[in-house]
């Protein structure tokens, strides 16, 4: 029966005519999505001091509907060229890294790179001449309240100068190492072979660990304006309060190098590209011209700028000590359980069912156990190797 004042084909005729344009909507992909083309990155420098190894890192960028992060470039040939001889570079390790046996290369002539991948491509970077890093002066850190992050901070600041006046560019980057540990330290470990414990020297516990990363940021100075060339306190990093690289110790290993103009120009696009987007007042993305090109193909993108200079280090050191109530969350629970041995005539021998515990220590003729991830602070990254360089 119709329902009175309802007028049912006011209604039914723009659905039916609205169905079929439904059901021909495509998804739109632009073309710059759609496309696959990988383009190749050079990341790295001639490095033109004494003993020294070049090291250049060769990756392919993704697409936006790629799964997988950049991915390296392997089994290319990569050559430094120059009037003084050819220079191989070797990816040993596989991971896109290609590095020089250890050089003294002539600082007063000039150098290129040539770089021909797996698929035929040729690649090509213009000719440099080298320029000499100055010595970092001094690292220096201070702990101060950031109101801009409503909490204290470490701040660390770079200091140099050049008496020459030549340099004038300068770009940073560091490698850090920070010290941490598993919950508790046990004094036991699992033969997995036979499931039996065995005692562990203090030596040989997975207590402590060291992690070491590379810095992300583009950290760029010049001294172009001023009328010497003086780098005075250029922060180059800052750590929010309770950071957890800050929890025992850290280190800090700065890398100098000076640029020329060019150079500079480029690595600020790369800066302001990569860490200065997203806000309504930020500068536009814009395309990054560096110094390597196509040869197979001119019309070959490759992103990158390779530069020839010796370079200058300088560590930094800091103690959670000298950090008044900076400590981390120490992150998950570590519960302890105390259980008879599975087998009371060979109290070494370990079959607990569940393989995420792990036996803490003996008490009593009982076994204290916790989670794996509680005794071995490998489970967090790095290496129970100590680096040379700790204190």
């Amino acid at each position: 029966m119709p329902v009175k004042g309802v007028n049912f084909w006011k209604y039914l005729l723009p659905a039916l005519l609205i169905l079929p344009a439904l059901r021909c909507r495509k998804v739109y992909e632009p073309p710059a999505i759609k496309n696959s083309s990988h383009i190749l990155a050079v990341d790295g420098i001639i490095n033109t001091g004494a003993r020294s190894r070049s090291q250049i890192i060769l990756t392919r960028s993704r697409s936006l509907l790629d799964s997988i992060m950049d991915t390296p470039e392997l089994g290319a040939q990569v050559v430094i060229h120059s009037t003084g001889g050819d220079y191989l570079l070797s990816d040993t390790n596989g991971t896109g890294t290609y590095i020089s046996d250890s050089l003294t290369l002539d600082p007063t002539i000039k150098y290129s790179l040539s770089i021909s991948t797996q698929d035929g491509h040729i690649y090509q970077s213009d000719a440099v001449l080298p320029k000499t890093a100055p010595p970092i002066d001094s690292l220096t850190w201070e702990l101060v309240n950031d109101p801009s992050v409503g909490t204290e901070v470490v701040n660390v600041y770079v200091n140099s100068h050049d008496s020459t006046d030549s340099t004038r560019f300068y770009r940073w980057d560091y490698l850090e190492t920070w010290q941490h540990q598993s919950a508790y330290e046990t004094f036991w470990a699992l033969d997995y072979n036979t499931s039996l414990e065995y005692g562990l020297f203090p030596s040989q516990t997975t207590h402590n660990c060291w992690t070491t990363g590379m810095s992300s940021s583009i950290i760029l100075g010049t001294t172009n304006t001023l009328s010497t060339d003086i780098i005075s306190q250029v922060k180059i990093a800052t750590f929010l309060k309770n950071d957890p690289k800050m929890d025992i110790g850290y280190s800090m290993l700065v890398r100098q190098y000076p640029l020329d103009q060019q150079a500079f120009v480029y690595w600020l696009n790369v800066q302001k590209n990569s860490q200065s987007l997203g806000g309504l007042f930020d500068p536009l993305p814009s395309q990054l011209a560096g110094n390597i090109h196509g040869v197979t193909n001119p019309n070959d993108p490759v992103v990158g700028f390779v530069s020839a200079s010796s370079v200058q280090e300088r560590r930094l050191f800091i103690s959670n000590r000298d950090l008044p109530g900076w400590q981390s969350n120490p992150g998950r629970d570590c519960p302890i359980q105390i259980i008879a041995p599975p087998d009371p005539n060979n109290v070494v021998y370990w079959n607990y069912p569940d393989t995420s515990f792990q036996l803490y220590y003996y008490s009593g003729g009982a076994m204290v156990i916790t989670y794996k991830d509680c005794l071995d602070c490998r489970y967090q990254g790095g290496t129970v190797v100590k680096p040379s360089f700790w204190p």
